[in-house]
């Protein structure tokens, strides 16, 4: 890895911390901006569209109206068109196009003036220096923008949090400016100002930039563990916050960081996770650095034909093409990779490429670089003194850079070449040469380590010192106790707690039981043990009263369902067999056969379904609606075998009578029947079945069913007398009574006379 590679991208990274926690007034914006640096063509191309196809209008102006079909997707406010400009500023200087660049910039400057908007003018001013530094790199020029610019930030202090950013900012460019021009006292003040800014109302973004930039600086110092607390430090506070964003930049600097400390297999860790992010991006800048880091790691391992691959694939990636130096690097050492494998065919096409591209440049370094290049390429072909000329050459531009790398690689190379040319004198002193330089660089690499275990030292020594703080401790200790005495006291009187919670939740399980046991008794018949009167009076009327809901929400166009598809059919039957029962065989024997039959029907009751028992051989059974033809001689069938069923059934009457209703019994009028109405007219049918069975004893069937027409209205039933109002209706035609053997008219006239009875009376 080259060092000025690594400038770079550290160029790229930083710049793209300039405007990283801002957030903007439009979501598109925001949009645009977290793509500045990972794909710059695309946000230019968003803030572009959002510049020419929305009307720019101001706050105050008549067009400013936000409509129910989202006119705001139509305008741009002064604000949000200066934003615009300024991320699409950015986005051309990533593009390499300075010129339009600064003319973007300049626009937001104008925009913000004519409409002053003081906050938006500071930001762009902010903005146009930075690119003046990136574009320039002249500290003279910038300083006095730099602290006229951060004077009229303190003034505005109507907005404490974009205050604090644009202060954040700016002690940050100062923290570049000056780590360029070498002065790391200025550099760490201007850092430290930038922290203070930040902890006077903290953002967790701006802190993740922080240690961003902070990890960063170090690492260009060669400041390892430095570099490398801050960016652990930003790691893992990118990881909790889930900015996949930072969390990329960070693992491409920790891969830098592990690369230069030669621990290859936790920069090839951490280059992977960032490449797993830009691999979204193939055309990103910071993709094409992840993969030459990765390329160049692989190298390091031996592992060259894993670096070719990684090699030629930065060099495929398009935005690289435009940096010339970049390309001659990418042949230089695509060609050192051919070389390893013993390629030499292809290490000679890719120098020659780079000779060539290099033949117009004043690169010294890249020159040096492709001298020792021919010289190895020489030696494969046994032309020592070739060999030797290129290494001598090389060797003289490394001594002019002070670069000790290349100054190793010269001298190795030529010690090979006197090798082969069997002057090994020559040889031997240009390989101790080699050592020598190779054992200085091995101090300096291992020079961090020492400052480690001075720090270590450090430490040590400052903890002797506490041996004389034993009265201090002896207090601390003394405090200690106290608290442990009181953690005691409060773990005893928890545990207390818990013994009464406990004891008063046995206590509500025991109320409960007796409330469901007495619940049962409440609610079921006391010798049959099925649901009795009680139960149907208060689950009933609940019942019907959401029937009658969902019929009004249907009536209304609230739900897609059929008319009264929730319709019920209400079947009343006796049972002689269990009121003549204790008359027959005694009260035990019918305690013990009406319990039983109780248990039995209990059994063939299926939800929805219920089953109530009224009194002695009286029942009630609710059944959802059924699709048959006859529906009473459904029921009637049904009960019929349930009773056959019984097994105590053999010596009994196995005679009963059925009465049969549906609700909602008026179709049209669905409220008007509740459910004691309901009842009584159940109560009719079953009288009605009686009457007709004494008339008619031997016929097998004793049913009456009852239904009112589709049109009858609910003012026929107004009265509150249930049972006058229901033979009134039976007279006008507007209920139908259905009996088995066709004697519906005989139940007609049973009414009448019953009705002409009561008149008389």
């Amino acid at each position: 890895m080259k060092k000025t590679f690594w400038l770079c991208i550290a160029f790229i990274l930083m710049f793209s911390s300039a405007i990283q926690a801002k957030v903007y007034l439009s979501p598109i914006l925001n949009e645009a901006h977290k793509l500045l640096t990972i794909n710059p063509e695309q946000s230019l191309s968003i803030t572009q569209q959002f510049m020419s196809k929305r009307k720019l209008v101001s706050t105050k102006s008549q067009d400013y109206t936000i409509s129910r079909e989202g006119s705001e997707n139509t305008i741009r406010t002064p604000s949000s068109s200066v934003e615009a400009l300024q991320i699409m500023a950015c986005s051309y200087f990533e593009l390499h196009a300075p010129q339009d660049a600064f003319s973007a910039i300049q626009q937001a400057e104008i925009l913000a003036q004519q409409y002053n908007i003081i906050q938006p003018l500071l930001s762009s001013k902010f903005i146009h220096i930075e690119l003046l530094w990136r574009a320039h790199k002249d500290p003279h020029q910038i300083t006095p923008l730099i602290d006229d610019l951060a004077e009229q930030v303190e003034k505005e202090a109507t907005n404490k949090s974009w205050q604090q950013e644009t202060l954040y900012q700016i002690y940050m460019l100062r923290a570049e400016i000056h780590a360029s021009t070498g002065d790391k006292v200025r550099t760490k003040a201007a850092f430290q100002q930038a922290l203070q800014s930040l902890n006077s109302e903290p953002s967790t973004s701006l802190t993740i930039d922080y240690h961003l930039r902070l990890g960063q600086y170090y690492l260009n110092q060669d400041e390892y563990d430095d570099s490398l607390t801050e960016l652990l430090t930003t790691y893992w506070l990118a990881i909790k916050e889930s900015d996949s964003i930072e969390l990329a930049r960070t693992n491409l600097l920790l891969s830098e960081l592990f690369y230069s400390r030669h621990v290859f297999d936790k920069a090839i860790e951490h280059a992977t996770e960032a490449a797993d992010f830009y691999d979204n991006y193939p055309t990103s800048s910071a993709l094409a650095a992840t993969v030459k880091l990765m390329a160049d790691t692989y190298y390091n391992q031996g592992k060259y034909n894993l670096a070719l691959v990684n090699y030629l694939n930065v060099l495929d990636n398009e935005p690289n093409r435009s940096d010339k130096f970049y390309i001659i690097q990418l042949h230089i050492n695509i060609a050192n990779t051919y070389l390893k494998l013993f390629d030499f065919t292809h290490a000679q096409i890719y120098l020659d490429q780079a000779e060539k591209l290099a033949a117009n440049t004043k690169h010294q370094r890249l020159k040096s670089e492709i001298l020792l290049l021919k010289a190895a390429l020489s030696l494969s072909k046994h032309n020592a003194e070739q060999a030797l000329s290129s290494s001598e050459a090389a060797l003289s531009i490394a001594i002019n850079l002070q670069n000790k790398l290349l100054q190793m690689q010269a001298y190795q190379l030529q010690s090979a070449a006197y090798e082969q040319k069997k002057q090994y004198q020559q040889a031997l002193h240009a390989k101790e040469q080699y050592l020598h330089i190779w054992q200085n660089q091995q101090e300096q690499f291992n020079a961090v380590n020492e400052d480690v275990f001075r720090q270590q030292k450090d430490i040590i020594e400052k903890s002797l010192h506490y041996n004389g703080l034993e009265e201090k401790l002896l207090i601390l200790n003394e405090a200690y106790n106290k608290y442990q005495r009181a953690t005691i006291i409060t773990l005893f009187i928890a545990f207390i707690l818990l013994l009464i919670a406990l004891y008063r939740g046995h206590l509500n399980q025991k109320i409960r039981e007796e409330l469901e046991t007495q619940t049962i008794d409440l609610y079921t018949h006391p010798r049959s043990g099925l649901q009795n009167l009680k139960l149907l009076n208060t689950k009933l009327p609940k019942s019907l009263e959401k029937s009658n809901v969902l019929f009004e929400q249907w009536r209304l166009g609230e739900l897609i369902n059929e008319p009264l598809s929730d319709r019920l059919n209400f079947v009343m039957f006796d049972l002689p067999f269990l009121r003549n029962i204790y008359l027959k065989q005694g009260y035990q024997v019918g305690l013990h056969i009406e319990k039983q039959f109780g248990d039995y029907m209990r059994t063939l009751i299926t939800k929805p379904a219920r089953l109530y028992h009224f009194s002695d051989g009286l029942f009630l059974y609710i059944a959802p609606q059924v699709n048959e033809e006859n529906v009473a001689e459904y029921f009637f069938n049904k009960i019929q075998t349930w009773i056959d069923g019984f097994e105590h059934c053999a010596n009994m009457d196995k005679h009963f009578k059925m009465g049969l209703a549906e609700y909602p019994f008026l179709p049209r009028a669905y409220t008007a029947i509740n459910d004691k109405d309901l009842i009584d007219i159940l109560f009719m049918a079953i009288y009605l079945a009686r009457k007709i069975h004494d008339r008619y004893p031997n016929e097998e069937q004793c049913w009456v069913s009852l239904s009112a027409i589709e049109n009858a209205p609910a003012a026929s039933f107004a009265s509150n007398k249930i049972r006058q109002t229901f033979e009134q209706a039976v007279e006008q035609g507007l209920v139908k009574i259905h009996t088995s053997g066709q004697h519906d008219e005989l139940a007609k006239a049973i009414l009448r006379n019953d009705n002409g009875v009561k008149e008389k009376q």
